[in-house]
């Protein structure tokens, strides 16, 4: 059957294998040997299509096709009309983090969005504005105004409330903010501000990496950040859906990376992540996504650091004992990749050379027997055993393709008999960094978190041995303590101060009982309690102590907000509408003393109230910030404001409850006690 590639195509496929690399297009025309996994792939579409979830890894050695894989699976979800999104592990990319690199994942998946007419990626400006304008539909058909009068501007109100309707009802947590970032993208496409437009779109894609940016620019309370970019990437799967696509397919490469994570602590919360997502698939938390991670063996099997070190991830991970290479099942999580047969790779030599010769438009003297030659020679070579993967041979094809379309007069024989087969060192070897290495690599970090502040290197060197890789330095203030000069560092678990002859002393945050400061003519003191001891800290420059103060205050916040009555104690400063701010009050005395008079009472009330009182309090939150006062917004509002009403009430039935089943237990102790008092006659009959 002759083969019907694409100019495009054939041109991406030759320069892609040439550099090593799998194309982003055409990759069915070099498809050999996967009809199963094919296969397995179009019935797994099928039912995330009808609202089911799953997670697939697809698991094999250095060369045997993961990225291959992948890059099929996208070219068959597109054509299902699904919205594809993906991007590569690296070292500063991943599934957790505290300092952007979870946050930069999202930005690579949503720059990668593709859709069927656009597979190379940058399609989600398409999406919103395939999905905005269906929002203006149906406000149009809604109000009775023509859609061409509707995109007026002084219909705009109508169109923002249509947009928060929506989207409140597609989205769960971080709805609102996501919501306000479309209606300024919307409201910069009918007002043609492309700076408005660009603003919003860069919120969506979460390039924004300070709040204070985002809210001067949007008027926004939050950012995709490490912390929700997981619920981002589900709102967005949700609108894909609510549009008309099929659903959402993620894929997730070079999952080594999570391997080569040096940090034990910080590798075991990438695993979490991993399991957190994976329990969303199968336990029917998420829909219509398809979530696809690629690794290599050791990626998964390695009992120190790979995903089976995580015993939670191990259990459902583990692949089928009863499979073999003749028997295989490709109904669970774990897909692992066999290597082509010989006859599986003639054949894909073959496509390869009827698609060199169509992109350069030649034929190159290169028979059927030939590539037959050519394999004896490349498979027969010592070390093909070893190191020959697919990669090598289709490289050093294409290679001699090349040298033969070129130098038509150059013998065949002597190009097969110049082939060698290297030992490769694998990429997916973990690197191993030197001691003087992780130190300058700690420094660089600390230099660039320590913004405009120059610090001594005698500090710089400390700080690099002392701080945890997963703990970041927030502020650097000269101070004095204990009569020495030195740095005062805040980060984001404790204060540290570190004197120019290294001294160190360490306050962690969650030892800090009371603090205060004292201001001088220049310089400030700060008078910290920790534990017992009364501690001071001087020579602080007064122009400082007052951000110092309000940054300690807040860690120390996150630190103390273990318990529901912390946090809504928290919310209590937060939120500014004055009834809230009083139930906030009672309803944290309440939480506490209830976490007093019985610790496992306590335990099942937060689990009962918290999650949905934070939720309805970050969203009342967004809706103070946000300025808005459209009808949509005050609706929202009024809602939250009533739903908090009941749960106040339920805090105080609560405690009444509690209170009542405690008199009960009072008076019948009581009584019998009065009674054994009679009966010794300790106390006169009535």
């Amino acid at each position: 059957m002759e083969m019907k590639v694409k100019p495009k195509e054939a041109t991406a496929i030759i320069n892609s294998l040439v550099s090593g690399v799998v194309p982003k297009i055409g990759v069915q025309h070099i498809t050999v040997g996967r009809s199963n996994e094919v296969e397995m792939v179009l019935n797994a579409l099928e039912e995330v299509k009808n609202g089911h979830s799953m997670m697939k890894l697809w698991i094999g050695d250095y060369g045997s096709g993961k990225s291959f894989m992948l890059h099929l699976l996208t070219t068959v979800a597109l054509k299902q009309k699904f919205v594809v999104a993906g991007a590569d592990f690296t070292p500063h990319i991943r599934l957790y983090s505290n300092d952007g690199k979870a946050q930069a994942l999202y930005t690579a998946l949503m720059n990668n969005v593709a859709i069927q007419t656009k597979p190379e990626g940058g399609a989600l400006h398409i999406l919103l504005e395939k999905w905005i304008e269906q929002v203006i539909v149906k406000a149009a058909t809604t109000h009775g105004v023509s859609l061409v009068e509707i995109r007026n501007e002084q219909y705009f109100t109508l169109v923002q409330d249509e947009i928060i309707k929506t989207v409140n009802q597609i989205t769960e947590t971080g709805g609102f903010d996501f919501g306000l970032a479309i209606i300024k993208y919307y409201e910069g496409f009918i007002k043609s501000d492309d700076l408005l437009r660009k603003n919003a779109l860069r919120w969506l894609k979460g390039e924004y990496t300070t709040k204070t940016e985002a809210r001067r620019d949007l008027g926004v309370s939050e950012i995709v950040n490490d912390r929700n970019y997981y619920d981002m990437l589900k709102n967005f799967g949700r609108l894909f859906v609510s549009i008309g696509y099929s659903g959402l397919v993620i894929n997730l490469d070079e999952a080594v990376n999570l391997f080569k994570i040096a940090n034990p602590g910080m590798r075991q919360r990438n695993h979490e992540t991993l399991l957190s997502m994976y329990n969303d698939c199968f336990q029917g938390k998420v829909e219509n996504l398809f979530l696809n991670v690629a690794g290599t063996t050791e990626t998964l099997e390695d009992d120190k650091k790979g995903f089976y070190s995580y015993d939670a991830l191990k259990t459902r991970l583990k692949v089928n004992k009863y499979e073999t290479m003749e028997r295989r099942d490709y109904s669970q999580p774990v897909i692992r990749l066999m290597p082509l047969s010989h006859d599986e790779i003639f054949v894909l030599l073959y496509n390869l050379r009827t698609i060199f010769n169509f992109n350069y438009k030649c034929e190159v003297d290169l028979s059927d027997k030939d590539i037959h030659t050519f394999m004896e020679e490349i498979y027969n070579k010592p070390g093909a055993t070893e190191f020959l993967t697919p990669r090598e041979v289709i490289r050093d094809f294409l290679n001699i393709l090349n040298i033969l379309r070129q130098n038509p007069t150059a013998d065949k024989q002597v190009l097969f008999d110049e082939i060698k087969i290297e030992e490769r060192v694998e990429d997916d070897e973990p690197i191993v960094e030197s001691e003087e290495e992780i130190k300058q690599r700690r420094i660089k970090r600390i230099e660039k978190q320590s913004k405009n502040v120059l610090l001594p290197p005698e500090i710089l060197e400390e700080l690099a041995n002392i701080l945890l890789d997963d703990e970041n330095l927030l502020k650097a203030i000269s101070a004095s303590f204990n009569n020495e000069a030195g740095m005062l560092v805040a980060s984001e678990k404790r204060l540290i101060f570190i004197s120019k002859r290294r001294n160190v002393k360490s306050f962690p945050y969650g030892r800090i009982n009371e603090m205060s400061y004292k201001s001088g003519p220049q310089y400030s003191t700060l008078q910290v309690v920790l534990d017992a001891e009364k501690l001071n800290i001087d020579f602080i420059p007064n122009s400082r102590i007052k951000q110092l103060v309000h940054l300690l205050e807040a860690q120390i916040d996150i630190i103390e907000r273990k318990t529901l009555a912390a946090e809504l104690k928290y919310w209590e400063k937060e939120i500014e509408t004055p009834r809230v701010k009083a139930q906030l009050s009672r309803m944290s005395q309440i939480a506490y003393m209830i976490q007093e008079k019985d610790h496992t009472a306590g335990e099942v009330f937060a689990m009962r109230h918290t999650d949905t009182v934070i939720k309805l309090l970050q969203q009342l939150k967004a809706l103070e910030v946000s300025g808005i006062t459209s009808g949509e917004i005050l609706e929202s509002r009024n809602r939250i404001i009533a739903s908090l009403d009941l749960t106040y009430q339920a805090f105080e039935n609560e405690l009444i409850r509690m209170f009542q089943t405690d008199m009960l237990d009072i008076d019948a102790e009581s009584m019998a006690y009065q009674q054994s008092l009679r009966n010794r006659g300790l106390i006169n009959e009535e």
